[in-house]
């Protein structure tokens, strides 16, 4: 039994010592070539409308708006909002590698991905469309028992959806650069989709209701949860998984979690993504209460703001897939980043009301919204061949679901926090029947102090991590030619 115990510690030692010094590969030109792993336009845009629904509703309605319409249009108690998002945010990391470790391990006729996206696609939708709806009932309690039941019921549809949807990319090619092409059309659809929805949300639907109407969400919610699963469809039908990696033997949970935490490039990987998406919550989370309250802009412009900073992520996409082509994935997301946070540095200086100043700022902000979209969600299929080389296995949704997990913990942090700095500040929340509140000088500061500085500090951490990626493009060839042997040497 000693004997056992330590075969196994040198084991582990080795194994650690191999995600620690893996990127120091040269290459080696007795290796196999690689096979092409090139994706047809048609296979790029299927999978892209798949990411419809998470690019529309968790990605941009949600985030947007979710918090301005509990307080200022369901009128539910700052504290209770906060609390809310509290809880759900803690469920939708918990069940994500929940789901991630069980669709790894699925074996069904349609794959390991897929049919969690076809009976997932309708609850995802009918309960994206029930968040909208304000129950006859002025009681906090039950407001909050009502948001609380129902989110907690989206979320976990949402997770079946979209965790095994994002555990296709690595799937679908294992070339480093076509997966950012991947990502690319991904996220050229669906931000495309994110600046249509707000622009259609000011023209067609809030016209036809009175200010703050929750009517207006209702029917932007159900024409939104229509598309999301015809959207979900879609990828079903147009997809198609490997089948060797379907027959291959999967690890215990606590081997994968060993294998997951002793990933060395994942960790920067992870560190990117999470820091980044945190910096885009505060945003998103105080965008309608800025623009509303300190510049002085009804519902409808705010959402047409909304679609313009979108435009322009859209717009400077191509820009930014260039440098990563150009230069590595990693110093075109320096360069963005860092652009960002200046600019987001530069809101506190907009003077009360000054509007132009406001859409420039938005504009430019394109550039750093665009990279924080493409480049981490494009770094972190290619730290699961290093995985693969280590352990032997595949474990996507392992990968997702763990990702998910710490980056949900952190927007949770970020949305349970803002509403209790509100209250704390003195924000006043509308009454029935009025249209807006007048606020304190104490609580416009904090929202002006909340939306320059927290991204911008988020982003340097997160430039940091970046700067210690390790995974280049030359680096990644290798990894897949040290597989691609292995398999070779195995089959013969």
């Amino acid at each position: 039994m000693r004997g056992e115990g330590i075969i196994r510690r040198r084991s582990n030692f080795l194994k650690r010592n191999i995600f620690v010094n893996i990127m120091t590969l040269r290459n080696n030109s007795a290796s196999l070539s690689l096979p092409s792993e090139k994706l047809s336009f048609w296979e790029k845009t299927a999978y892209a409308i798949g990411g419809l629904g998470n690019a529309i509703g968790p990605g941009t309605i949600i985030p947007f708006w979710y918090t301005f319409f509990l307080t200022d249009i369901a009128r539910l108690d700052l504290g209770l909002v906060s609390v809310f998002w509290m809880i759900v945010t803690t469920w939708d990391a918990l069940n994500n590698p929940l789901v991630g470790y069980l669709s790894d391990r699925t074996r069904t006729r349609w794959g390991r991905r897929r049919p969690y996206i076809l009976f997932g696609a309708i609850p995802f939708s009918l309960f994206f469309v029930l968040l909208w709806w304000i129950p006859p009932t002025q009681r906090q309690g039950l407001l909050f028992a009502y948001y609380l039941g129902t989110y907690i019921v989206y979320e976990t549809s949402s997770t079946l959806v979209f965790c095994p949807y994002a555990a296709l990319s690595p799937e679908l090619t294992r070339d480093h650069d076509e997966r950012t092409s991947l990502t690319l059309f991904q996220m050229v659809v669906t931000i495309l989709a994110g600046v249509l929805v707000p622009v259609l949300f000011s023209f067609l639907v809030l016209p036809l209701f009175p200010e703050r109407d929750p009517r207006a969400y209702q029917l932007l919610a159900l024409v939104c949860g229509i598309g999301f699963a015809v959207s979900s469809l879609i990828v079903f039908f147009s997809t198609r998984e490997r089948a060797d990696y379907d027959h291959k033997s999967t690890l215990s949970v606590k081997e994968s979690t060993r294998f997951i935490l002793m990933n060395v490039p994942y960790r920067y990987a992870l560190a990117v993504y999470m820091l980044s998406w945190m910096a885009v919550t505060v945003v998103i989370a105080l965008f309608a209460y800025y623009f509303t309250y300190w510049i002085g802009m009804g519902l409808g412009e705010v959402s047409l703001v909304q679609g313009g900073i979108m435009l322009m992520t859209w717009l400077f996409l191509p820009a930014v897939f260039w440098l990563s082509r150009r230069f590595e994935k990693k110093m075109a997301y320096i360069l963005a980043a860092g652009s960002w946070a200046i600019l987001m540095l530069s809101t506190f200086l907009v003077p009360q009301g000054e509007k132009f100043m406001a859409y420039l700022i938005c504009a430019l902000s394109g550039f750093g919204v665009s990279a924080i979209h493409l480049l981490p969600s494009s770094m972190l299929p290619d730290v699961i061949e290093v995985d693969e080389l280590v352990s032997g296995h595949r474990q996507e949704g392992a990968y997702v679901g763990v990702t998910t997990l710490f980056s949900k913990f952190g927007q949770m942090l970020i949305l349970a926090l803002l509403p209790v700095l509100l209250r704390w500040a003195g924000y006043v929340q509308p009454q029935a029947g009025s249209a807006a509140a007048i606020q304190p000088t104490s609580a416009l500061l904090a929202i002006r102090m909340m939306l320059a500085l927290l991204p911008a500090l988020l982003l340097g951490f997160s430039i940091a991590a970046a700067r210690l990626y390790p995974l280049t493009r030359e680096k990644h060839a290798q990894i897949r030619r040290e597989i691609e042997d292995r398999a070779f040497s195995n089959s013969g």
